[in-house]
């Protein structure tokens, strides 16, 4: 095997790599012999590995969402439940094939492709070792976890690689920043977006990178600039579709749904006698609240009722949907959608009403235990195939033009995933590395904040860290498939810095701050040859 080629600050000029965009492409991808042989065999692998999945799952896997996204997309409708990037996503795909299996191939490939650019990248920019990058690949090529995340008809797979490929970019930006970075930048921050709303706080990492970056301040605000404008305008075209439907000018009615969910699951707690008066606008909806409320202490709870996290989105036993019946009882002809987005803004006030009213009680019995389901997030319905039926709906059956509803023989096939069990350990494990490795490097001042790179990109992953686990605990139901993502950030951050750790606490030398990179330390404004503010 070849042995990679390690350049420091201290080599000669002529061991330097170019800074066009070939070098990390066809150098250090392709013709390193080394990484070459990865690509290949990791190529090679994802087939296997698919191919041998879908001899255990032949037909793709499906929970509540699922048919929510066929339907918008059956209908080519412009706003839904969720953003409809997905549902147009699987209307291209139509256009060529109405295989589950390709789709569900293509899925795959596409998150496996982006997550080792993302590593790869990593490996570019920051130095380690040979078993490092050994553990790093070998667990990507190896991990089951991608296998059943993009077998779902759900837009996760599709998510988690965008996601992954934003991320890229502002490695790159922080490490090689180059004008056509801002536009594909822009435009995949766009994409994460409109594929699914979790992407809401990440122009505020964006904005930290664009501020720290090496580029001239008219190119940093150019692009910061056209990444909010192709938001802004998704923001407005999404709203006025929504008042065009409903008559309320909202952008995402399931926000609001969201937000009263969290707020009833602290109201279960508060006695009678301390719900105190209720605003006028909220006492019809309060009334069916509180009946519910009542019930609740009369019966004994299973994980059907209300102590899953999200009973009070989508249960029609619960007062939001039973509301909703209510309000719409004279007007059953009109569509789902409209009744149920129409909704949104009232439950959106009352939701924040209720979490205003009992701050303290809000956090011990919403954030608290969200914040446990963060540090070992629950597999949900990664844990068992098909949500443990034997068949599918018959949108479904249409759509991918199944023989039939049934996909599984339960006397044949045990619908229990056992495979995903273990990532929810794996997870809290990985978070608590990642933070003790964290804390660890700037107390060893294996960081000097001084230099240019390193100190850039560990504020990225830490404001990433701060803001995904702020949005997750307060405002979203924590499930492991939402959490894959910053795994595939913070397992290799972790491997790295604790890597760096355990020389140092075993005293062999190590590289200086400024060699901590693979290749050159990047060259300072004047060096970069980048347009002039002028």
């Amino acid at each position: 095997m070849q042995k990679e080629l390690i350049i420091t600050e201290n080599a000669p000029a002529s061991l330097y790599p170019s800074r066009s965009g070939s070098t990390f492409l066809e150098d250090y991808l392709w013709k390193n012999k080394n990484n070459r042989t990865w690509w290949i065999i990791g190529f090679v692998i994802f087939l296997i590995e698919f191919a041998l999945f879908k001899l255990r799952y032949s037909f793709a896997n499906y929970m509540p969402d699922s048919y929510s996204y066929l339907e918008a997309a059956f209908n080519n409708v412009d706003v839904n439940m969720w953003p409809v990037a997905y549902s147009k996503f699987l209307r291209l795909i139509s256009a060529f094939t109405h295989s589950d299996t390709i789709l569900v191939g293509l899925q795959y490939f596409f998150l496996q492709g982006s997550t080792l650019l993302f590593l790869f990248s990593l490996l570019y920019f920051l130095k380690h070792s040979r078993w490092i990058k050994i553990v790093l690949l070998s667990f990507t090529l190896l991990n089951p976890l991608p296998l059943y995340i993009a077998n779902y008809i759900s837009a996760d797979a599709l998510f988690i690689g965008l996601s992954l490929l934003w991320l890229t970019t502002l490695i790159w930006l922080i490490f090689r920043a180059r004008l056509w970075m801002l536009l594909a930048h822009a435009f995949l921050l766009l994409a994460c977006f409109t594929v699914r709303y979790n992407a809401i706080y990440y122009p505020i990492i964006s904005l930290l990178v664009f501020l720290l970056i090496r580029f001239s301040w008219k190119w940093k605000i150019t692009g910061f600039v056209l990444s909010i404008g192709l938001l802004l305008f998704s923001f407005f075209y999404t709203s006025q579709k929504m008042q065009e439907i409903t008559g309320k000018w909202q952008f995402s009615s399931f926000g609001g749904w969201q937000l009263a969910n969290n707020a009833l699951y602290m109201y279960e707690h508060i006695p009678a006698a301390e719900r105190g008066p209720i605003p006028p606008r909220f006492v019809k909806l309060e009334t069916m609240v509180r009946e519910h409320m009542d019930t609740l202490k009369k019966v004994k709870l299973t994980f059907n009722d209300s102590l899953g996290s999200f009973f009070y989105l989508w249960n029609s036993k619960g007062p939001l949907i039973q509301y909703l019946i209510r309000e719409y009882k004279k007007d059953s002809a009109a569509p789902y959608f409209k009744r149920w987005a129409s909704e949104g803004p009232l439950y959106a006030d009352y939701g924040s009403w209720l979490t205003r009213k009992f701050p303290s009680q809000f956090a011990e019995y919403w954030i608290l235990p969200n914040a446990i389901k963060y540090i070992v997030p629950p597999e949900e319905f990664l844990g068992i195939y098909n949500m443990g039926g034997d068949s599918v709906g018959k949108l479904a059956q249409d759509w991918f033009k199944y023989k039939s509803l049934k996909v599984q023989d339960h006397k044949k096939s045990n619908p229990r995933v056992v495979a995903t069990g273990w990532y929810s350990i794996f997870s809290a494990v990985i978070n608590i590395v990642f933070i003790l490795g964290l804390i660890s490097m700037l107390l060893l001042n294996v960081v000097r904040w001084k230099d240019y790179g390193l100190p850039q990109l560990m504020g990225l992953i830490l404001l990433f860290w701060l803001i995904n686990g702020a949005f997750s605990i307060f405002a979203s139901p924590v499930v492991l498939r939402y959490q894959y993502f910053p795994l595939l950030l913070f397992f290799p951050m972790s491997a790295i810095f604790m890597e760096h750790i355990i020389k140092m606490a075993f005293a062999r030398p190590i590289p200086p701050p400024t060699q901590l990179f693979d290749h050159e330390k990047p060259p300072s404004v004047n060096q970069q040859n980048l347009p002039s503010t002028s």
